[in-house]
C-alpha cells in the first residue's frame, strides 16, 4: 500500500472538512451553520505524515522489550494544538478562553458586540462577554475528524489507489484521531 501517494489526499480531505458550511451555531432564537476557518491557521497547519518502517534493532533493546515495528507503516494527522478543542469541544465550567485568542478571532470574523442597550462594545469587552459565555456554557465539539473519515471511506482516488480490500486496513492505520 503507498501511504506516501495518500497522505496529501487525506490531508485534503481533513482541510475541505473544516471548510465546509456544516457546523452548527446559535441558540434557541438564532440558529446556524458556519465553517471552522477564521484565519485558516488550523486548516494549514494539517499534516499527514507517513511514520514507521522496518528498522534493525540492537541486542540490548531486544532485551529490554523493545522490538521493531517490523515495516508497518502508520498515517499521522498532525495540527495545531487547539484542533482538539476545535474537535471534542469545550465542557461548560472548564476555565477560561484566553482573551487574547477571542480577541483575534474578533477581528478575524468581523463581528461587533453590542450592550444591552445597543451600543457597540470595544473588542476587549466584547471578548470577555463571549469568554464569560463559553465558561457558563461551552461549545459544541465539531466532529470534523469524524467527518473526514466518512469521507476518506468514500473517495474516489483513495478507492483507486487501495481498492475495495484495504479500506479497513487504512483507517486502522491513521494515528492521531
Amino acid at each position: 500500500m503507498d501511504l506516501e501517494a495518500i497522505a496529501p489526499i487525506l490531508e485534503d480531505i481533513i482541510r475541505q472538512s473544516l471548510y465546509e458550511k456544516r457546523y452548527q451555531f446559535g441558540f434557541a432564537n438564532y440558529k446556524g451553520r458556519s465553517n471552522k476557518v477564521a484565519s485558516g491557521t488550523l486548516a494549514r497547519s494539517v499534516e499527514v505524515k507517513v511514520k514507521g518502517g522496518s528498522r534493525n534493532i540492537s541486542r540490548r533493546e531486544f532485551l529490554q522489550g523493545k522490538t521493531g515495528n517490523d515495516g508497518l507503516q502508520v498515517l499521522q494527522v498532525l495540527m495545531a494544538e487547539y484542533g482538539q478543542w476545535v474537535q471534542s469541544g469545550r465542557m461548560a465550567g472548564k476555565g477560561f478562553v484566553p482573551v487574547g485568542s477571542l480577541m483575534k478571532w474578533i477581528k478575524q470574523r468581523g463581528l461587533k458586540g453590542r450592550d444591552k442597550k445597543g451600543r457597540y462594545m470595544t473588542d476587549k469587552s466584547f471578548a470577555y462577554a463571549i469568554q464569560k459565555n463559553i465558561n457558563k456554557f461551552g461549545i459544541r465539539p465539531a466532529n470534523f475528524l469524524d467527518i473526514s473519515i466518512q469521507k476518506i471511506m468514500n473517495d474516489p482516488r483513495i478507492i483507486e489507489l487501495l481498492g475495495d480490500a484495504a479500506y479497513e486496513d487504512l483507517i486502522n492505520t491513521i494515528e492521531g484521531i
